[in-house]
């Protein structure tokens, strides 16, 4: 049994460009992850895994801390006697994120955070 493809869901323009800048940043960080994934998965597939590889490497997480904001949804939390995985703190920084106007899959979080306040301020 094959399973059915189906287009790509749209995209907004700041989710694209977060995810394209994702690849490239990717590809600095682990060329040869990134250049397998697109030669091996659908472009938004492969993308949103650079996403999540450069969050996690950007954000400094710790093995158990396997959810950076692009992989747990806003309203998220840690069940009791697991905090240490990080889901809340990551669903905060995803609301941060959402609020400002970053897309989920910006590859560096802090940074673009840091930028979109200054930019307010201005």
């Amino acid at each position: 049994m094959t399973r059915a493809t189906t287009a790509e869901p749209p995209l907004s323009d700041i989710d694209r460009q977060a995810l394209e800048l994702a690849i490239v940043i990717g590809r600095t960080l682990r060329p040869d992850l990134i250049d397998r994934y697109l030669a091996e998965k659908p472009w938004l597939d492969a993308a949103i895994d650079a996403s999540h590889i450069c969050q996690t490497l950007k954000l400094n997480l710790r093995p158990w801390e396997c959810w950076p904001p692009c992989a747990v949804e806003v309203g998220e939390t840690d069940a009791p006697g697991l905090e240490h995985r990080g889901i809340s703190k990551s669903a905060a920084l995803l609301r941060k994120m959402l609020s400002l106007g970053i897309s989920r899959w910006h590859p560096d979080p802090l940074k673009a955070i840091e930028q979109a306040e200054r930019e307010r301020v201005a």
